[in-house]
């Protein structure tokens, strides 16, 4: 994989997550406390989530 079609993963990655946060929000809003629980657990994931990029990118080079 070349590191264009790394960048254009990236983007399409992030265009993917924007849209799906804002379609999941439209399509069924949250109590308070069901919104800070999520964004604990969302914070998690995208941590993980960017670990793995960070280590995916690194291999390539």
């Amino acid at each position: 994989m070349n590191m264009q079609g790394t960048g254009k993963f990236m983007k399409g990655m992030a265009a993917g997550l924007v849209v799906g946060a804002a379609v999941a929000m439209v399509a069924d809003p949250l109590s308070d406390r069901q919104r800070h629980k999520l964004q604990k657990k969302t914070e998690g994931v995208f941590k993980n989530v960017g670990g793995i990029i960070d280590t995916a990118v690194e291999m390539m080079r």
